[in-house]
């Protein structure tokens, strides 16, 4: 004989809210700071607490569009046979789709004493990876540069810029706007990327 048990409904809801808190709970500084070694370890379930992905592509081009506001950044460099490492404090990327493999983009950096570091230009996605596409100015000739490091997972954008004597590594996450602080400065430098890329090579 069984005998059946009735759980009130205001217990189900009860622990219905609790799970809902402790999921909440996982959005801690702790868990954000994990993020970055969540990337490295190439778990599915990287962003799954962080924030929902937007928009699923089916294309073998990676999704990438879109607006990335800082997670964490460095930028190293070498002055007077010295290596130096600064800390980006702040930093916005804003990147739009111009083709079906060519993508345009501008972003600053802020780094100690306010120093607003800009830049623009464009990612080209060929045989599996992404390069650099420079404008050999005045002229509107263009060449790729294998000079970059960028990957994307889920709502995370990480790239890698190495030059002489210089390396820029920022990890940025999808965001709905842009970061206050650097709202004015970023809306210079769009200019100064539609004018001197856009409208050069996508009329």
């Amino acid at each position: 004989m069984f005998i059946k048990f009735y759980v009130p409904l205001s217990i189900v809801m009860l622990f219905f809210f609790t799970a809902c808190q402790q999921n909440i709970k996982e959005l801690t500084p702790e868990f954000i700071k994990k993020i970055p070694m969540l990337f490295e370890n190439n778990s599915s379930n990287t962003t799954s607490n962080f924030i929902t992905e937007e928009r699923e592509n089916n294309s073998e081009v990676p999704d990438i569009f879109g607006i990335y506001n800082l997670i964490e950044g460095s930028y190293n460099y070498g002055a007077n046979g010295i290596l130096k490492k600064e800390k980006i404090k702040a930093s916005t990327i804003v990147i739009e789709q111009l083709s079906e493999t060519e993508f345009g983009f501008y972003y600053v950096t802020e780094l100690k004493n306010a120093l607003i570091n800009r830049y623009f230009g464009g990612f080209t996605y060929k045989d599996g990876k992404f390069y650099q596409k420079v404008i050999d100015y005045p002229t509107t000739n263009t060449q790729l540069r294998d000079n970059i490091t960028l990957t994307k997972k889920g709502n995370l954008l990480r790239l890698t810029v190495e030059s002489l004597d210089e390396q820029r590594t920022i990890l940025w996450g999808r965001s709905k706007q842009v970061t206050p602080s650097l709202k004015d400065v970023l809306e210079d430098e769009k200019n100064s990327y539609i004018s001197l890329y856009k409208n050069k090579l996508f009329p």
